[in-house]
């Protein structure tokens, strides 16, 4: 086990040292995996605070299990608010804070807003699309979803490589979306959403199929709201 962290903390210094754009390491690279869990997420109101896990499998939103064909651990189910009926809704984010981990003991933590070395490449699984920034990992990121199973076909992913200094955003239902921080930021509600789920996007380094979830650590406090009009 000694040995499999020194392997992944030197293939991390590399990743880091080539910057993006770079190929990812051979998936067999050692990595610790936890056990998944399957409870079922009804959502809490707006206003609520959120607690959402490092290992918030944000692929599971809409779903019974959170998925990981990539391996390395599902994670947990994404927490949701239930949004309330009406057009022309818009969420802002009035609080994020606490700090997460993408490989406990191996790797440093970091805020909401992500570790600014990435990058993401997620590929969409399950309905719920993936995600790309070149420059960022393990940001909290949302999505969209009515009360239905999501569709087998995911909407195209978003690239917020050089573009995380949005004022609004529209996504679509199953589009998942970069949150951060979400301060400045406001997030306009597709018309049939009837909740919005927080959580990571997590694969093998960031990069190709969703997974890797069962070494992440610590969790965030996240509060939303209605914008006011």
């Amino acid at each position: 086990m000694r040995l499999g962290l020194l392997v992944i903390c030197g293939l991390c210094l590399v990743l880091a040292a080539c910057g993006e754009g770079d190929a990812p390491p051979a998936s067999d690279a050692p990595r610790r995996s936890s056990s998944t869990a399957t409870t079922a997420v009804t959502g809490s109101e707006l206003g609520h605070p959120q607690t959402v896990s490092a290992q918030a499998n944000i692929f599971g939103a809409g779903h019974e299990h959170p998925p990981a064909p990539a391996g390395g651990g599902a994670g947990v189910l994404p927490p949701a608010w239930r949004l309330p009926d009406g057009s022309d809704r818009v969420v802002t984010i009035l609080a994020a804070t606490g700090k997460v981990n993408p490989i406990v003991g191996s790797a440093s933590s970091n805020g909401p807003g992500g570790d600014r070395e990435g990058p993401t490449d997620v590929t969409s699984y399950g309905g719920i699309s993936g995600i790309v920034d070149r420059r960022n990992g393990m940001f909290l990121t949302g999505v969209f979803r009515t009360d239905d199973e999501p569709a087998k076909q995911a909407p195209p992913r978003l690239d917020f490589t050089k573009r995380e200094r949005f004022k609004s955003l529209s996504p679509r239902i199953g589009q998942t979306f970069f949150v951060g921080s979400g301060r400045g930021r406001s997030f306009r509600v597709p018309a049939r959403a009837t909740r919005l789920f927080l959580g990571f996007a997590d694969g093998y380094l960031y990069v190709g199929a969703p997974g890797w979830y069962g070494n992440n650590g610590g969790e965030l406090t996240v509060t939303a709201a209605l914008a006011s009009r």
